[in-house]
Formats: structure tokens, C-alpha cells, sequence
């Protein structure tokens, strides 16, 4: 071989080796991921929210309440999408000082967690890639924005839309037109005396019912009772404030109103079952079809004689 084909080969070689190094960069340790927190939410047993109120939230017999600005039984999947946040993603951190706080709308949060000994303050976005500025202690972290639908909830927000308990067994229901009580061999006595193969339906709908939507109320509430026994809980009591488009329900206990809808709401209200009204619109309806033809003119369902087309 030439010199000069050596030459270019080990040029070639030093020129491979060259980008090899400036590719894999050999030593170099892969940038590990960085979360906004090390906490870990299955420890958290109680933490704060501050927005346009001050929510506290605490985990109690091993479900979460909220216990302020007053209480109820929390719903568990957005307290879970809270406590995610702590485990959110920095994708860049920055030493920051008080007098930098406005230009990032720290000065002035949009929301603040805290997690006892780590505050979590949320001011602002970055205009290019639109992450939102997280502070805690003197860092600055820019974390991927999507979760501020939950950081600026109200209360109600996040009150679980369950009428009863999870686990609820119902042994009592007393209904404006109705008393149910179940009986010791599990058989169901109702007042006034009447057909229960309906109550099955019926504690089923209570056991499982959800709002579509929970409001504060305030003052006394007027209506018909709603009186709920249950197997190893407190007794739970509603009031009727409204029946009709949606069932509108308030429990005075927890000063809250639940929105049940439509043919959800009614089944909540007494046995549902096939009415005789019902059989004889649909009897009607189908009376007053007109009868099917045939091609021939013959009305289906009717005999014909062989001495009907005889004209002789």
C-alpha cells in the first residue's frame, strides 16, 4: 500500500474515533430527572391549599376529608392529582431572590401547597414554552403547566359527589310516600304494605347515587325528609328542596346541595315500576298503527277465503 493511501487511512480512523468521542461522550452521566419534591403522597396524612379560599385537606381512617373551609368527605381522585404535583417534573431551576418575585407573579401567588415543612408557590408562565414558575425556598423551577384547573378549584370542587358513603349498606329508608326497614332474614317490610321486588332497585340507586354538582347552602332548608339507616354509620339525613327538572337535595348537617339529575334524581324518590298508564299508552300507540299492506293489497294479518275472489 501507498503512503499516501496510509495516510488517508488513518486519518479516516483518528476522524472516526473524533466523532465517536463527540457523539457518546464517554463519561459523561446521562442528566438524571428532577421532580419539584422528594414527597412522597402515601406519607401525607394532611396539607393546605391556598387559592381564592384556604382548603385544608386531612387523611382520616385512611380517607381523605376536607376539613376546611368546612367538612366533608373529600373526593380521592383530585386529592391524588394534588398531591401529584409534588412530583412534577423541573425542567429547569434558578436561584431567586424577594426583589425578583414580581416579575414572576411570585410576589403575589396564583396558589400555594403546603406540605408542612415544603411550601409549594405557583406565580406565572414563561412566554415561550409556557411553563409555569414554581417556587420553593430560593429556587425557581419551570415545571410543564397542567395542572392549574386543580390548583384553582373552589372548595365544593372537591367534595366527593357520592350520596352516601363508599362501603354504605343501607337498613332503613323512610321516603315521603315511604318506610322501608329490612328485616332480620333479609326481607324488606314497607309502609304502607306494598309490592317489594322493587327495593332492591331502588337501595341500589341510594347506595351508588351521584351529584352532578355540589354547592354551599346556606340557611335553613324547607322540604320533605329523606331519612337513611346504615349498617355500622351514622344515620344520613337529606331534605327536598326541589324535584323537578333535577333532584335537588340538602344536607343540613354539612350545609351542602347536591345536584342529582334527571331520571337519576327520580329514581331516588320511591319504587320504579311498569304502571298500568304506561302498558295502555303503548297498547294505543300500537292500535293506532295502520295496518301493513302487501303488494297484493291483502292486509296482513287477516284470512282470505278462497270464495272471496270468486266472482262467479
Amino acid at each position: 500500500m501507498k503512503p499516501k493511501m496510509w495516510l488517508n487511512l488513518v486519518l479516516l480512523i483518528v476522524l472516526a474515533t473524533l466523532i465517536g468521542v463527540a457523539f457518546f461522550e464517554p463519561g459523561k452521566e446521562e442528566a438524571s430527572t428532577v421532580y419539584l419534591t422528594e414527597i412522597d403522597g402515601d406519607t401525607i396524612n394532611r396539607f393546605e391549599l391556598k387559592n381564592q379560599e384556604n382548603l385544608v385537606f386531612e387523611k382520616k381512617e385512611g380517607h381523605w376529608w376536607l376539613s376546611s373551609p368546612f367538612q366533608a368527605p373529600a373526593n380521592e381522585i383530585r386529592i391524588r392529582q394534588l398531591l401529584n404535583i409534588a412530583k412534577a417534573e423541573s425542567h429547569a431551576r434558578y436561584p431567586v431572590k424577594s426583589e425578583e418575585l414580581v416579575k414572576f407573579e411570585l410576589d403575589k401567588p396564583k396558589a400555594e401547597l403546603n406540605f408542612g415543612q415544603t411550601m409549594l408557590r405557583f406565580g406565572g408562565s414563561e412566554p415561550i414554552d409556557m411553563r409555569r414558575y414554581v417556587q420553593i425556598g430560593y429556587t425557581l423551577h419551570l415545571v410543564d403547566d397542567d395542572f392549574s384547573q386543580q390548583l384553582l378549584a373552589k372548595a365544593t370542587d372537591f367534595v366527593d359527589k357520592k350520596l352516601l358513603p363508599e362501603d354504605a349498606k343501607i337498613k332503613e329508608l323512610s321516603l315521603p310516600n315511604l318506610n322501608a326497614k329490612l328485616g332480620d332474614k333479609g326481607q324488606w317490610k314497607i309502609e304502607p304494605p306494598s309490592d317489594a321486588s322493587g327495593m332492591s332497585e331502588l337501595v341500589n340507586a341510594w347506595q351508588s347515587a351521584r351529584a352532578i354538582e355540589v354547592n354551599r347552602f346556606e340557611g335553613q332548608a324547607q322540604g320533605d325528609k329523606i331519612q337513611i339507616g346504615l349498617v355500622n354509620s351514622a344515620n344520613v339525613e337529606f331534605l327536598i328542596l326541589q324535584r323537578e327538572p333535577d333532584l335537588l337535595l340538602v344536607r343540613q348537617d354539612w350545609k351542602l346541595q347536591y345536584m342529582v339529575a334527571g331520571e337519576s334524581g327520580k329514581r331516588l324518590l320511591g319504587i320504579q315500576k311498569p304502571t298500568a298508564e304506561n302498558e295502555k299508552e303503548q297498547n294505543e300507540e300500537e292500535s293506532e298503527s295502520p295496518p301493513e299492506v302487501d303488494t297484493d293489497g291483502t292486509i296482513q294479518g287477516e284470512s282470505v277465503e278462497d270464495g272471496d275472489h270468486d266472482d262467479n
